[in-house]
């Protein structure tokens, strides 16, 4: 499960790519039917899931058994009982106690309990560059929580595996979906429910190398649509629960009007002391604004593209952080065009 970033500069326009190799994600509307039907969960819960009309599962699918078992040890954090736990998985359980001590608290939602969780393993963990060589070597560990949270380094699976152990903790809804990405590269990443509904969440990707130290979090994958996802994830939707809201998205939670350039500046600097990759904002009023439901695409453009009075700002920002740069994109975002911003290193 191998992840590159490439970076390419031109004509101030800076295109980032996480995955192995650019390509076009595989539509699935071939592989299922675009009907829903509503299954339960383990613990007795209703979710609906796309599905063919003819198949029936007892479940949502999840596809946790093709990844290391974490169950064990959240189930020896919710009980008590590490009765059976090898000396891995105590570690594993230490070390997640300690965790969840220092990063969760009485007063959070689920939604800051999953976000306190992502920020934590993509500040703590780096993806175990070993993968990217030519024989695609990895650590032992770098496929489980020991991995992340013990030495510090995993590849995708590990990633996905160490946010669901945390998850079922926090007793929070989620699965695991094992596909590919990029064109068919192996690939793995979450899903999780908050507040009744489920969103997309790639740990992996929302944490881009080279990983250095202080840079703000990056959040384009997390709590993300099924549409976003699309784009470079491939994977047959059929079974997983459909996403219906975008209510606790990352998007939602960010998203701000803005009356002038100005305040698109303000919010630049105010994205970077607060250690956040991605800011999401929509025009109060807007004319000078380039943004046309037709200008919406996946690949980033120029500031000056969306509108030219950006370019000030964006030069005096980085004249203040000469090793970052700033991506943007024209997205939609609940019917209308937003102008969303990502900050990365260079």
């Amino acid at each position: 499960m191998k992840r590159v970033k490439i970076i390419l500069a031109a004509a101030a326009a800076v295109i980032l790519f996480a995955g192995c190799t650019e390509a076009a994600a595989s539509d699935d509307s071939e592989l299922a039917a675009e009907t829903t039907t509503t299954v339960t969960s383990d613990d007795g819960t209703a979710v609906t899931t796309e599905e063919p009309a003819e198949s029936q599962p007892d479940g949502p699918a999840d596809d946790s058994d093709q990844l290391y078992d974490t169950k064990p040890i959240s189930q020896a954090y919710l009980t008590g009982d590490e009765t059976g736990l090898d000396d891995i998985q105590k570690e594993i359980l230490s070390r997640a106690k300690d965790i969840i001590s220092e990063n969760i608290t009485d007063g959070m939602d689920d939604y800051d309990k999953e976000l306190a969780i992502h920020d934590y393993i993509i500040t703590h963990a780096t993806y175990d560059t070993a993968m990217l060589g030519v024989f695609e070597e990895h650590g032992e560990h770098s496929e489980d929580p020991y991995g992340a949270l013990v030495e510090g380094k995993c590849i995708c699976s590990g990633y996905t595996t160490t946010f669901k152990m945390f998850m079922d903790m926090l007793e929070i809804p989620c699965l695991s979906i094992v596909a590919t990405a990029d064109g068919g590269e192996a690939h793995a990443w979450n899903m999780a429910e908050i507040n009744g509904h489920w969103y997309y969440v790639d740990v992996t990707w929302d944490d881009p190398m080279p990983d250095r130290e202080g840079r703000p979090e990056q959040h384009q994958y997390f709590n993300t649509s099924k549409e976003e996802m699309k784009y470079r994830h491939e994977w047959n939707s059929t079974g997983y629960p459909v996403m219906d809201s975008m209510e606790d998205s990352y998007i939602a939670h960010e998203l701000v009007n803005i009356h002038s350039v100005e305040e698109v500046a303000a919010l630049m600097d105010k994205s970077f002391e607060e250690r956040k990759m991605n800011f999401y904002f929509i025009p109060s009023d807007t004319e000078g604004w380039k943004l046309d439901p037709l200008t919406i695409s996946p690949g980033f453009v120029s500031p000056s593209t969306i509108n030219e009075e950006l370019t000030a700002p964006v030069s005096e920002f980085k004249s203040k952080h000469s090793d970052y740069a700033i991506l943007w994109q024209r997205r939609e975002f609940e019917g209308k065009v937003i102008v969303a911003g990502y900050i990365v290193n260079m």
